[in-house]
Formats: C-alpha cells, structure tokens, sequence
C-alpha cells in the first residue's frame, strides 16, 4: 500500500533537520574561549588586497553606477521632492511612491502635491524611495539595511526604485562600507542587502532582460550639500 504524500515529506523533512542537526553537534566545541577569539577576528580584522584608484569618490562612483544602467541626479537636500517628483513626470509615472526611511528622508517636509505610502512594497508596487546606508565608489554598489520602517522588500518588488545617497556616505572599497555598518550597529539588522544596478539577467538566449529578480530601473539622488 502506498504510503501518503505528507508522510514521506514529513520523513524526508525530519531527515534534512537530522543531518542539520548533526553536523551542528559535530562542528567546533562553542566554548567561551572559542567564541571570544572569533569575535577579535571579527573586530580586529584587517583589509587584503584592494584595487588602487585616484579618482574623486562621488565621480568614481557615478561612473561605475551608470556602467550597470544606472541612472542619477546630483541634487541639493531642499530638492528630494522636486527631484523624484520630476524623474517619475519623465517617466510618466505619478507623484505617489512608498517610502523609506534614513536621517535625508525622514527630515523631508513632504507636500500635499505628492502621495507617500509607509508601509512595505507589494507586488502591486510601481515605485519606492528609499535612502542607502552607504555606497561604494570601487564598484557603484549601494549598501541598504532593514529595519522596523526600512522594509527590504522595496528592494526587490517595485518596477522602479528610487534611492537618495548622501554624498558623505560615498566610500572608497567594500571593506570602508562594512565599517561603517560595524560602528554603527547595522550588523544587527535583519537583512543587509548589496545593489549594483537594476536588477537584469542574459539567461534567456543570451539577451539581457531587467526586472527579472528586481526593479527594472535604478535610479539615484545623490545629495551634495547633505
């Protein structure tokens, strides 16, 4: 007699947390000693090898940024609003989005010409704002953390993502990023996600198609006089 399908998941499943759990009793002792020697790893670690450059950081950065089909803007801080307002009239998208949260967007007056959602993207989502943590001029990658108002799903759901980068947060290689999120505590956070332009993929006979795993369009405000 055959047996049913939820027993042999149930089976398959108890054999999968099994092996898990083994080879977690069977990995390296968790002694105090251990654990504090990991943690000065941790805090102590040093860079290797990092490529050199000369460029200026915002100039390095927006280069890089537009060699993954990036777009951007240089703007003031008392611009945000005109600025988003302006880039979705471009793209003949209306003045409402969901917004995310970072010391720039949260000290932004919003006017009662544009409509803001704060609450996590959805599927139905056309647009977001959010604000990076910080972004890298080695590669063009934006460094975007979660948080009680910061959902990542805005990374991920909406056709178009919009992200205000504080000129001041643009940092030379990857390594300066992750300093920046140790010191601030940001390692804690849920989710840490890295971005280097829309999302795209060539899978499909070898032709770069965007929006497969994100946002077909990526385009940034990068604040000056922050």
């Amino acid at each position: 007699m055959a047996q049913p399908q939820s027993q042999i998941m149930n089976r398959a499943r108890e054999q999968i947390l099994g092996t898990i759990r083994k080879s977690l009793a069977d990995g390296e002792p968790r002694t105090a000693r251990r654990l504090e020697e990991l943690r000065s790893r941790i805090e102590n670690s040093r860079p290797q090898v990092q490529p050199a450059f000369d460029d200026d950081l915002l100039n390095r950065f927006c280069q890089k940024h537009v060699a993954v089909h990036g777009t951007y803007d240089r703007i003031s801080v008392d611009h945000i609003e005109s600025a988003v307002v302006k880039h979705l009239a471009s793209m003949g998208l209306d003045a409402q989005w969901h917004l995310g949260s970072g010391p720039l967007l949260d000290a932004t007056q919003w006017t009662d010409k544009v409509f803001v959602y704060r609450k996590g993207a959805d599927r139905d989502t056309k647009v977001a704002l959010s604000e990076a943590v910080a972004a890298v001029a080695e590669t063009g990658t934006l460094v975007m953390c979660s948080g009680p108002t910061v959902p990542p799903s805005q990374n991920y759901l909406p056709d178009d993502h919009l992200i205000v980068v504080d000129r001041r947060r643009i940092v030379r290689h990857m390594e300066d990023a992750w300093a920046i999120l140790r010191e601030s505590g940001a390692t804690k956070r849920r989710a840490i996600n890295l971005i280097t332009g829309p999302s795209k993929t060539g899978d499909i006979e070898q032709t770069i198609q965007y929006g497969a795993h994100g946002p077909r369009r990526l385009h940034l405000l990068i604040v000056e006089d922050a």
